[in-house]
Order: C-alpha cells, then structure tokens, then sequence
C-alpha cells in the first residue's frame, strides 16, 4: 500500500535533493545560517508536498503554496552557498535547474488541483505554461542567467550584491561566532523573504514576506551601527553596506505598498 504523495514526480524529485542538503550542511560551519535555513526549507518543501497530496479543503492549496515558497527559499539559499563559497558554482547552478523544474511541477500542479476535485494529478503540459511563477525562459548559460523569476528583480541583485560585500571582507571573516551568525541570520533572512515572498500567491504572504524583508534589512542597519561602535567592523565598510541596505530597504516597503494599493 503506498500514500498518494508516492505517486508524485515532484515529490520523488525532491527526495534526492533532501539527501545532498543534510550531507552538505554537515559539513558547513554552523556559524553560517543557511545550514538552518536550506535544511528546514529543503524538509518543508518534502512534508508540503506529502501533505498537499493528503489534505482537503483550503489544506490542500496551502500545503502546496508553502512547498512552493520552500523550493524559492532553497534556491535563494544555494546563492547564499555560492557567495560564500561553501557550493562550487557550477554544481550551484546544476542543482538550482533542478529546483527550476520541481518548482514548474508545483505550480502545474497547483493549476491542475485549481480545476479538479482529484487528490493525485500531474499534468506535465502545465510545467512549461506560460505565465507561472517560474519564467518559461530558463534554458540560458552562465551563472549570471537567472533561473527564477526573483532573480530578475532588482531589490534580489541589490540583496546579493550585499551578501557579496559582506562574505568577501576579511573584516567579517574575523568576527565572533555570534557576532557573525546574528548578522548572517538578517542578511540570510533579507535575501530569503524577497524570494519567497514574490513567489507566493496570496496578496497577504506577499506583504508578510517583504515586510519581514524590511524588517530584517533596518535591524541589520542597526546591528551594523553597533558593531562600528563597539570597534569590529570599519565605519567605511560599513558606510557602503548601508547604503545598499538603504536601497533594500526602500524598495521592499515600495512593493508592499504597491501589493496593497
């Protein structure tokens, strides 16, 4: 006897990925918050799909829509590995094609559960249609190329170009273990809400992703500023950090504005 969730592609795509999740972060300094954040979005993304096969109602789609936002979390988080050195480029991006095409299963999926009353349907038509949350034009080379729709989007570039600063200063490098993991958590968590938050559905998860996105971008601000006062980090540096995080800052209260106008 095998549950409705074992019939699904996607979910037994998503096993594999699961496995080289837990076998990377064993192996990355904890110090790091994607090492929390890639192996509890990478286990969401799992259990969602499971639950979505199984639930009724209002569950269903909700259970899905987290899936979804999962697989856009581990994607931001593979960037995050990237930057940090943590993942070879190259395998960064094999792996994010990956995510591509488990998110394009998720949103046809969701489109085909959106017109029937069956537990259990894929229709691989609906992981290429136009219009999903996930471009159709995703077959590009370089890592430069996006792959997901947030990608393309500017406050995303300003985000990265942050954590790029930030993961390449020996400054940072010589920070404390808990001086460096509460900056790393805002900036993991700015990065992360920005997209999650343009992939979901709901005008509602919309405005709580972005908004935590604001949020995390000011206290970063501000854990910057103490750390200029306490003498760990150069004010210089840290001038030109705020700046972009300045941008960030603008930027996701301007689409939260705009999803709710």
């Amino acid at each position: 006897m095998t549950f409705n969730h074992e019939k699904l592609e996607v979910y037994r795509r998503t096993l594999p990925f699961n496995v080289k999740v837990c076998a990377w972060t064993s192996q990355w300094d904890s110090k790091h918050a994607i090492c929390d954040q890639l192996s509890r979005a990478a286990g969401s993304m799992l259990e969602n799909i499971a639950m979505a096969s199984a639930a009724f109602s209002t569950m269903k789609m909700r259970s899905l829509d987290y899936a979804i936002g999962s697989s856009l979390e581990c994607a931001a988080c593979l960037d995050l590995a990237r930057i940090k050195r943590l993942l070879d480029t190259d395998l960064v991006y094999a792996e994010k094609e990956k995510l591509s095409q488990i998110l394009r299963m998720l949103v046809g999926l969701r489109k085909s559960w959106e017109k029937t009353s069956q537990v259990v349907r894929e229709d691989r038509a609906e992981y290429s249609a136009s219009g999903s949350v996930f471009d159709k034009d995703c077959d590009k080379e370089g890592m430069g190329k996006p792959l997901f729709h947030h990608e393309r989007l500017d406050v995303y570039k300003v985000a990265i170009a942050i954590a790029e600063a930030f993961c390449c200063t020996e400054t940072v490098s010589n920070l404390s273990n808990p001086s460096f993991r509460r900056l790393d958590e805002l900036l993991t968590s700015i990065i992360l809400n920005i997209a999650e938050g343009n992939g979901r559905f709901s005008d509602a998860d919309q405005v709580r992703f972005l908004g935590t996105s604001h949020e995390s971008a000011v206290k970063l601000a501000a854990r910057l500023d103490l750390c200029v006062t306490q003498g760990i980090l150069p004010s210089k540096e840290v001038g030109e950090w705020k700046i972009l995080l300045e941008r960030v800052s603008v930027m996701t209260s301007s689409m939260v504005r705009s999803v709710q106008a």
